[in-house]
């Protein structure tokens, strides 16, 4: 079924529609970090958290000199330090001790349907942004 996106008359009402959208879109991202987080503390996981936790450690050891040696205030060092700061919360995030492995397998089924309900949903949402992009570039032209 296509987005009424015809309904939206301006350019105001295309950015109304963006910015719940967009709000949307990172609460699933968010969801989706959550989701990620809990599969790294599992058990199953522990190689694979090792690795991830070598890459943010990496990514930490990169971006240091690069943010300390950058004007502070300058666009390029607010988002460097940005992802330095996600990088360093990436590490300390991996540095926890794995949960218990004391999962039911209900919660196990239920957090699959969660990742399904991710999965389906962030493109959906990001089809729609285009759209109404698309949508307030006709208006505006």
């Amino acid at each position: 079924m296509p987005l009424p996106v015809n309904l939206l008359r301006d350019a105001a009402e295309c950015d109304a529609v963006l910015t719940a959208l967009n709000r949307e879109l990172r609460e699933f991202t968010l969801n989706d970090q959550v989701l990620d987080l809990r599969a790294d503390k599992s058990v199953e996981r522990a190689a694979e958290r090792a690795e991830a936790l070598q890459k943010a450690t990496a990514e930490v050891a990169r971006l240091t000199p690069q943010v300390a040696a950058m004007t502070a205030g300058t666009r390029e060092h607010r988002y460097l330090d940005r992802l330095l700061t996600q990088a360093q919360r990436r590490v300390q995030d991996l540095s926890q001790p794995p949960a218990p492995g004391s999962r039911t397998p209900v919660d196990l089924v239920l957090q699959a349907v969660d990742v399904r309900q991710v999965a389906a949903q962030v493109p959906e949402l990001q089809t729609a942004i285009q759209e109404v992009t698309a949508r307030r570039a006709e208006l505006t032209a």
